[in-house]
């Protein structure tokens, strides 16, 4: 106890030294503290204990300091929110009414205030109703100048009084680098009526931009494409023409159908390369299949099969009995199933073409009978 409770600090002659009870166990406890310290640094560093106190230590310290940080990200947050929006840009221009000539002269002085640099940027004008037509100056199709250079036009309007009937409008616009893409950046309408004309008087003008309606015309483009769609849709597609030979056998209660060939078959897909095509024969009753016969596939636009087939007819009398032929003309496509063309139906419940073939075939017994039909959509 006396080696353990020694003070570190050198000895002094002139002042007494003394040794208290209180001393003893402060030191005591000092010492101990540090030997404990110590061992567990020996420990911790052979088991890891200083790793995860450390990470610890980083984790209780960043969560003590993360309610200043999510104040400082809400007080900048507020910040960003109040930032004013830039105004839209200045179109600079000028207007003379020439009553000689009976001409309203525009000429575009420049752009101010855009909220960004821009390329390419023209101005088109018109003048409904005299002019609708919107009038644009050749420019380069590859400029780099973001700046309006200075536009001319000259608008044939007669007098004042038909000038005070129109609404002048400037469309300004600015093209990309390539010269294919057009950005709409604003439009200037000005009611003449409301404007006072004095002629061969040049005046000068500055009108903010209003922003163009490009979603209401995109929406009626749309609804024109969607009609003009519909319409496409609703209109008869030429889908080909389908061969056929029929024969009707009195005294075996048969009919013989060959599928000879077809011509000009309509393409389902934009799959490059011809499409195979064949025929699968079905023999109605009252709606309900009797018999099912397929030819094999052929390929091309006008594909040749002359496949003859046999159906059994049942018994009475042929031209009483609701019997339909019905060639489904079917087109094979890569990758995906098999697709129906159309559809020809001869019989009883068939269009004219397909009833007179039929009734052909009935009144000429063992002759063969051979006609064109046109391929119907099944839409």
């Amino acid at each position: 106890m006396r080696r353990l409770s020694t003070p570190a600090v050198p000895y002094s002659p002139s002042k007494p030294q003394s040794h208290g009870r209180a001393s003893l166990p402060s030191l005591t406890k000092m010492n101990l503290v540090s030997k404990s310290r110590r061992a567990m640094g020996r420990r911790s560093t052979v088991s890891g204990e200083s790793f995860l106190y450390s990470e610890s230590s980083r984790l209780t310290a960043g969560a003590a300091r993360a309610p200043t940080q999510q104040g400082e990200l809400s007080r900048y947050g507020s910040n960003s929110l109040s930032i004013p929006s830039k105004p839209a840009p200045l179109l600079h221009f000028s207007l003379l009414f020439s009553s000689a000539c009976g001409t309203l002269a525009v000429n575009i002085l420049g752009l101010s205030g855009a909220s960004r640099r821009r390329s390419g940027v023209f101005v088109r004008v018109s003048l409904p109703p005299l002019c609708p037509s919107p009038q644009q100056i050749a420019s380069r199709r590859r400029s780099l100048s973001p700046d309006l250079h200075s536009q001319s036009f000259v608008l044939q309007v007669g007098s004042v009084e038909e000038l005070c009937t129109c609404t002048l409008r400037l469309a300004v616009y600015s093209r990309d680098f390539s010269g294919l893409r057009e950005t709409a950046l604003g439009v200037v309408e000005l009611l003449c009526e409301q404007m006072d004309w004095e002629p061969d008087i040049t005046t000068t003008y500055t009108r903010q931009l209003s922003p163009t309606k490009n979603k209401l015309k995109k929406s009626v483009s749309s609804q024109e494409t969607l009609g003009h769609r519909k319409s496409s849709v609703c209109a008869p597609r030429a889908l080909g023409q389908l061969f056929i030979l029929l024969q009707y056998q009195t005294l075996a209660q048969r009919i013989k159908v060959m599928v000879r060939k077809a011509e000009n078959l309509a393409k389902l897909t934009r799959i490059p390369g011809a499409p195979d095509h064949y025929v699968v024969i079905n023999l109605r009753q009252d709606g309900k299949v009797i018999g099912t016969k397929e030819t094999k596939g052929a390929s091309g636009p006008n594909p040749v099969w002359n496949a003859p087939f046999l159906f059994d007819v049942p018994p009475g009398d042929i031209t009483q009995l609701p019997l339909v032929l019905e060639f489904i003309i079917m087109q094979g496509r890569l990758y995906t199933k098999s697709s129906a063309l159309g559809r020809v139906l001869i019989g009883s419940d068939a269009s004219e073409a397909g009833q007179g073939h039929w009734k052909e075939m009935c009144s000429r017994g063992q002759i063969e009978t051979a006609r064109w039909h046109t391929i119907q959509s099944d839409v």
